[in-house]
């Protein structure tokens, strides 16, 4: 009896459909058999979404995008001879940018194995239950990211049309960079940081949407990258150059002028934000601290939280930098500064890192 082809077999998974329907492709990959199926059953009652292919290991994945393609890859991270977050920059790769959906029992709020996988270009997570009972508020929470993903893959995908920039020349000194971000936000960060030049010595400040207990592990993250010292917001604090202040999950990051220092200033509440930390009270502070001499960056979200603050940083002629719809897991966020035209230019986080040096460093 010869062996199957787990790349064949997996290929012959895709039900039919018409051509015309927009359907997500979604690659399984997990070394449970049992599990494989589950989650192939839930994927399947999903409008809109087809499985491409079922595989027990990372190196079948990988074997199976050499010649075929997949929107969304939903990763196991235990699996043997390879872990699929040792695997997942080379499914990003292999796949050319496909949306990674990591599930995994390990993958649960605050489990430094969620930050990692973000970190490393995971678009989510989602915890995987530790039994072959699945809750329907797992299937539906499921569903809910397949839907989210799908949209952005197909978005991403799409010719964009022209958005107009909004040049703004440098003024003098850069006093302060604050950065906003969600799904798929942190390896943005990741990105735009290892690309920044030393020489880009402004505080810089992040308001990454997290729950708080993924705070500490965002800013060792961030830290292990060994490029800058890296705080938690503490209110109160004097804001240093050369240093990167991350916003708590339980409040949102604001300043004051002190003397001739500027402190942090931890805001409870802000009006007409459903989102803790947000962006918009960040922005409002770097306008009103620094006008045209902050710097604003846009990168990927869901939703439009920091328009309203990027309007006032804006309105001050300090540059706001928006990350691609191409290389964003979710254009939304960056995508609604970029369509009311408040965008200084529109780029790959490392893209911004060499416009963001081009504009303030003195040539050298």
């Amino acid at each position: 009896m010869t062996g199957l082809d787990p790349v064949a077999s997996a290929r012959r998974l895709a039900p039919l459909v018409p051509e015309a329907l927009p359907v997500s492709r979604v690659l399984i990959v997990d070394d449970s058999l049992v599990m494989r199926s589950i989650i192939q059953r839930i994927v399947e009652q999903a409008p809109g979404f087809s499985v491409c292919a079922s595989l027990a290991s990372a190196q079948a994945a990988l074997d199976f995008l050499a010649t075929e393609t997949a929107d969304i890859i939903l990763l196991d991270i235990e699996m043997p001879r390879r872990s699929g977050l040792d695997a997942l920059p080379d499914l990003i790769a292999a796949s050319k940018q496909a949306r990674i959906l990591v599930l995994s029992s390990h993958c649960t709020d605050g489990a430094p194995a969620t930050l990692k996988a973000l970190a490393l270009g995971a678009s989510d997570t989602l915890s995987k239950p530790d039994h072959q009972f699945y809750p329907q508020s797992f299937i539906a929470a499921l569903h809910e990211k397949l839907r989210i993903l799908g949209d952005a893959a197909r978005f991403s995908r799409q010719a964009m049309p022209p958005v107009a920039a909004r040049p703004v020349a440098s003024h003098g000194t850069l006093d302060c960079i604050a950065i906003g971000s969600s799904t798929g936000g942190i390896s943005a960060i990741h990105e735009l940081l290892r690309g920044l030049d030393p020489g880009i010595d402004a505080p810089i400040l992040v308001t990454q949407h997290l729950p708080p207990d993924f705070i500490p592990f965002l800013v060792r993250h961030i830290a292990d990258l060994g490029l800058r010292p890296v705080h938690q917001a503490q209110d109160g604090a004097v804001l240093q150059r050369g240093h990167i202040y991350c916003a708590p999950g339980t409040a949102h990051l604001g300043l004051q002028h002190s003397g001739s220092q500027t402190r942090i200033a931890l805001i409870p509440e802000w009006p007409g934000t459903a989102y803790k930390p947000s962006v918009d009270p960040m922005f409002a502070a770097v306008a009103e601290c620094f006008g045209a001499n902050g710097a604003g960056v846009m990168l990927s979200g869901m939703g439009a939280d920091g328009l309203s603050g990027a309007r006032l940083l804006a309105a001050t002629g300090a540059p706001i930098y928006v990350q691609d719809a191409q290389s964003s897991t979710v254009w939304g966020m960056p995508g609604a500064i970029a369509r009311d035209g408040l965008a200084s230019v529109i780029l790959p986080p490392a893209g911004i890192a060499r416009f963001i040096a081009d504009c303030w460093l003195e040539p050298k």
